[in-house]
C-alpha cells in the first residue's frame, strides 16, 4: 500500500479541525500520515493536537520554523519537505474527508498519471445543506479551470510526489487564491495523459461564518493584491495560448479589479494592474494599450474611475486570432 502524506495547515481553527481529523481516522485506507503545520495559534490548538498525535501516531503535529513567512503557504511548503508518502494530498484545517477519499483515489490512480481530481460537496455549516461540485469531461483542464467551469478546490488533487519535485509550490506573498494559483501553473502545462478526473464526491468542502467566502465580502487589500496577480498571470498565458475567450475573460477581471482598486483608493495596486495590463496589450494591439495606459494613468492621478472610459474599455472586445 503506498504511503500518502496529508498536509493541513492550521491557524486558530481548535473548534473546527478535530472533526477534520476524526474523518481522516476514519478513512478505509489506513497507510497515511497527516501532517498538521501550525502557523502560530494563540488558542488551545496545540494542546488538542497532542491528544490527537498521542492517540494515533500517523497524525504528526509541527509549527512553522519562525525563520519561515507567515501563512498558510508556507505551511503547505514547510509540510512538503516533511512528507515521506508516495503521495501528497493537501487538505484545509475545516474540510471533511467522506470515507472513501484516500481509498478511492488511490485504486484510480495509474502509473502514468500525475495527478487524479476528484468532487465534492459544497457543505453550509448551518443549514447542513450539500450542493454536489460536478466534474464533468474536459478537453481544457486549464482552461475550464481559469474560467470556473471545473471548480477544483484543495481537497481536489492529490499529487504523485516525484511529480512535484523541483516544481515552485504555494507562493508565500499570496494571501488568497494561493491554491488557485498554484493549480493554475500545473495545469497550464498538463498533458492529458497526465491527470485522471474521478465525479465522484469525496470530500465536504465547508463553508461557515470563518471561511474565507464568508470573511472576503470587504475590500481587503492584501487579498485584492492576490486576485490581480492571479489575473494578471493567466492574461499572459491567455494571450500566448491565443485562445480568445480566456483573453476577455481575464481581460475583464482585471478591468474590475483595476477600476475597484482607484474605487477604494487601493493605488498600489491599480497601478499594477495598469502596468501589466498595457505591457501585455501592447505586444498585440499597441493603440489600445496605449490608451489604457495613459488614460489608466489619469484616472490615478485623479484618484478616480470614469463611467465612460469604464464602459468603453468594458465593451472593446479583443481578439487576436
Amino acid at each position: 500500500m503506498a504511503l500518502v502524506s496529508i498536509i493541513i495547515p492550521t491557524y486558530n481553527r481548535a473548534d473546527l479541525i478535530g472533526i477534520t481529523l476524526d474523518s481522516i481516522l476514519r478513512q478505509s485506507y489506513s497507510n497515511w500520515e497527516c501532517i498538521i503545520v501550525d502557523d502560530g495559534s494563540v488558542d488551545y490548538t496545540a494542546e488538542l493536537l497532542e491528544l490527537y498525535s498521542l492517540k494515533d501516531k500517523r497524525i504528526k503535529y509541527h509549527q512553522r520554523p519562525l525563520e519561515m513567512p507567515k501563512g498558510a503557504n508556507s505551511c503547505r511548503n514547510y509540510g512538503f519537505t516533511l512528507s515521506k508518502g508516495e503521495f501528497i494530498n493537501w487538505f484545509d484545517d475545516d474540510d471533511i474527508m467522506l470515507s472513501g477519499f484516500l481509498e478511492i483515489k488511490i485504486n484510480s490512480i495509474l502509473n502514468h498519471h500525475n495527478f487524479l481530481i476528484s468532487s465534492g460537496h459544497y457543505f453550509d455549516d448551518i443549514s447542513k445543506s450539500r450542493r454536489l461540485i460536478k466534474l464533468k469531461k474536459t478537453s481544457n483542464l486549464y482552461k475550464d479551470f481559469i474560467l470556473w467551469n471545473y471548480q477544483i478546490l484543495t481537497p481536489s488533487v492529490i499529487f504523485r510526489k516525484d511529480f512535484l519535485k523541483n516544481k515552485f509550490l504555494f507562493r508565500t506573498e499570496l494571501s488568497r487564491g494561493q491554491e488557485a494559483e498554484f493549480f493554475s501553473r500545473i495545469f497550464y502545462k498538463a498533458q492529458s495523459c497526465e491527470y485522471k478526473v474521478v465525479d465522484t464526491p469525496l470530500f465536504l468542502y465547508r463553508q461557515h461564518s470563518q471561511s474565507v467566502s464568508f470573511l472576503n465580502h470587504n475590500y481587503v487589500e492584501e487579498n485584492k493584491e492576490s486576485e490581480a496577480f492571479f489575473y494578471v498571470e493567466n492574461f499572459k498565458r491567455s494571450i500566448r495560448l491565443n485562445d480568445e475567450e480566456l483573453i476577455n475573460f481575464t481581460y475583464q477581471k482585471l478591468l474590475k479589479l483595476f477600476f475597484l482598486a482607484i474605487n477604494s483608493k487601493h493605488i498600489i495596486n491599480a497601478n499594477y494592474i495598469l502596468k501589466n495590463l498595457a505591457a501585455t496589450l501592447a505586444k498585440l494591439d499597441l493603440l489600445f494599450s496605449l490608451e489604457i495606459f495613459f488614460l489608466g494613468k489619469i484616472s490615478l492621478f485623479l484618484r478616480k474611475s470614469s463611467y465612460k472610459i469604464e464602459k468603453r474599455w468594458r465593451n472593446f472586445h479583443l481578439n487576436f486570432s
